[in-house]
């Protein structure tokens, strides 16, 4: 590595064309990175002082490269070239998800959601990206002589293969949950396996987005982990919406007429404080067991809005119990056996 003395003379118009997009990239650096995804304040910050320290770094290796003769050039047209591969790439994965995906009210909340035609185009996008960047890199290395030996398509079908166990299972599971929509965006599930009931949010190549419904909170899982579950789609049902029950137990010796009153009240009251509940169709009352405590019986409504599944539940259950309070109908399981203990039982039981 030796000292070379500056005069810019040693500006090409390559150096020129290199610095100005360098610069470009530097004063832009704001728009572009909020051009990338909704983010909030800190992490646009971020990335933007990310952004800008990469493009300071690259700005001056390849002035350095003027004084300094070694790889200093290489390295930083190495590292622009991955920079620009990246901002190029993600831009163009925005315009395909703008042009080709669905935006849809999930619960308040706008979405921008990938369809097929989307992550298809992505993932070619992806291919293209990766296989221009290393051609670049090769000729900015000098390397042309191993890229006619290997070419690039083999080092690729190399580095395919050799991870294709890790991201190719999600990828297709992906792909083919696109195509199916069969879990689309703002579709409620539920899937027993991992315990979770919620609402479908994004579904990419490699995972797929819910919002759990108990919690509220984002969940994350691989695409893989999902074609391989049972999936109960219960949005996927009639206009009229999803028969939903309520189970109460109540003791003996009630009269049925009463019990059904208790609960055609319950349900009027319901569709009063939640417009969720289809009311225009009738609630469904019936028994369901007759156990050696209680008999089960069960109120069936109609809920139209899915996403207060849980909310419409609690509201039910309250009004269950101020009702029953009023008509004296007790909803807890009774004791319908006595236990006689004498002294010898109960004081072996105080000891111990």
């Amino acid at each position: 590595m030796t000292l070379s003395t500056f005069s810019l003379s040693n500006f090409s118009t390559f150096d020129y064309v290199v610095l100005s997009i360098n610069l470009l990239l530097f004063l832009f650096s704001r728009p572009i990175v909020q051009g990338f995804k909704r983010s909030d304040s800190k992490s646009v910050s971020s990335k933007l002082y990310a952004l800008r320290a990469i493009n300071i770094i690259l700005f001056f290796l390849y002035i350095a490269a003027l004084f300094i003769e070694g790889w200093s050039k290489q390295i930083s047209l190495t590292g622009m070239t991955f920079l620009l591969a990246f901002i190029v790439s993600h831009l163009l994965h925005i315009f395909t998800i703008k042009k080709f995906g669905r935006s849809r009210e999930i619960d308040g909340v706008d979405y921008h959601t990938e369809t097929y035609q989307s992550e298809v185009f992505s993932l070619l996008i992806t291919l293209v990206t990766i296989i221009a960047s290393i051609v670049i890199i090769i000729n900015i290395w000098g390397m042309n002589d191993w890229l006619k030996a290997t070419s690039v398509l083999g080092v690729l079908a190399i580095l395919v293969f050799s991870t294709k166990d890790v991201w190719i299972p999600d990828n297709i599971s992906g792909l083919i949950l696109l195509y199916n929509s069969d879990i689309e965006s703002g579709a409620v599930v539920k899937i027993d396996d991992q315990n979770l009931l919620a609402i479908v949010v994004q579904t990419s190549l490699t995972r797929t987005t819910f919002r759990d419904l108990k919690t509220r909170h984002h969940i994350v899982l691989p695409n893989t982990l999902i074609r391989n579950s049972k999936i109960e789609i219960l949005s996927k049902g009639p206009a009229s919406g999803l028969m939903q029950f309520v189970h109460f137990n109540i003791a003996y010796g009630i009269p049925a007429n009463k019990i059904e009153n208790l609960l055609r009240n319950i349900w009027e009251k319901a569709c009063e404080a939640s417009s969720a509940i289809n009311a225009e169709r009738e609630p469904e009352i019936s028994v369901v067991d007759t156990g050696d405590h209680a008999v089960n019986w069960r109120l069936g409504y109609k809920l139209k809005n899915l996403y207060q599944m849980l909310e419409v539940e609690c509201i039910v259950k309250r009004i269950a119990y101020e009702t029953a309070e009023e008509q004296n109908i007790e909803l807890q399981t009774p004791l319908t056996h006595n236990i006689d203990l004498d002294k010898r039982s109960l004081s072996t039981i105080n000891k111990t």
